[in-house]
């Protein structure tokens, strides 16, 4: 079954036109409601902030890494557009970056461009969207300090996030892994369309996820001067499971990008560490 991507729909239930028809009454508190709950008071926003983003790994596009690019806040019009997307989430961002990346380097943005950005840059760049239109900080409320129990709401700087960044990165993002039995693959980071490939079936079991990531991001595999003729899923399907698993933890530890996964801060109250994680329909339900 298809998802239907929307902010409002986050945080209230939907509203059939049948409903509408019967009880505009019952529509407008109803709309009102999911407005409180997705909104909230109307946040306090400031000017934009600085438009440019600063890529982890950056884009090799005709044979140039492109390290930076420019954002523009959400619309209306794109808000619109991206409660139409259906299928994955992965789907829904690659809509997202395609209607508010405004360039890469010196490029106009592209939509081929946008699947070829690694999986890290695009979440660099959905943060820098999210504070072009929000502003920087974001509350995550009902946090509780698993030290204290104590319940509290976070502010979160975004811009403060950790991050992984490639301080040396190598041409086109590909690297040789060590496999076992003196073999050696050669892998390149996964990107746009290799996030949309893992999830693109929404009942994939999570070897079969595996199985779509190896498939995009394995270039070749060799022992020796031998290559493998296999490519694609085929060749991730005939590996073992345990040259897999380093596969996927190398692509685990080497992927650029902000670690929203692990925020860290301490906790005022009882000055011990807190970590929490944010997901990207969070971002957009304002401060």
């Amino acid at each position: 079954m298809d998802t239907q991507w929307d902010f409002d729909s986050i945080g209230g239930s939907a509203i059939s036109v049948e409903g509408a028809l019967a009880s505009p009454e019952a529509v407008n508190a109803q709309v009102a409601q999911v407005l409180a709950e997705s909104v909230g008071q109307a946040p306090v926003i400031p000017a934009p902030e600085d438009d440019r983003v600063k890529l982890s790994g950056g884009l090799y596009w005709d044979g140039e890494l492109l390290t930076h690019a420019q954002v523009r806040e959400m619309t209306g019009e794109d808000e619109e557009a991206l409660a139409r997307v259906k299928g994955s989430l992965a789907r829904w961002l690659t809509v997202l970056l395609e209607r508010t990346v405004v360039q890469i380097g010196a490029e106009p943005a592209t939509a081929k461009m946008v699947r070829r950005l690694l999986i890290g840059d695009r979440d660099e760049l959905v943060i820098g969207v999210r504070i072009a239109t929000f502003g920087k900080f974001i509350t995550a409320q009902n946090v509780q300090c698993p030290h204290c129990e104590e319940f509290f709401d976070a502010r979160v700087d975004l811009t403060k996030i950790e991050r992984i960044s490639i301080t040396e990165p190598k041409p086109r993002h590909e690297y040789d892994v060590e496999l076992r039995d003196g073999r050696k693959a050669t892998i390149r980071l996964p990107d746009g369309a290799a996030q949309e490939a893992i999830f693109d079936k929404e009942d994939a079991t999570l070897p079969e996820r595996n199985t779509a990531l190896l498939g995009n991001c394995l270039v070749r595999v060799q022992s020796g001067e031998n290559q493998d003729s296999r490519t694609g899923a085929e060749l991730a399907k005939a590996l073992s499971v345990a040259d897999r698993q380093t596969l996927i933890r190398f692509i685990s530890d080497t992927q650029p990008g902000p670690l929203l996964d692990d925020i860290r801060f301490d906790h005022e109250a009882c000055g011990k560490e807190v970590r929490l994680s944010l997901t990207m329909p969070e971002l957009f339900r304002g401060e």
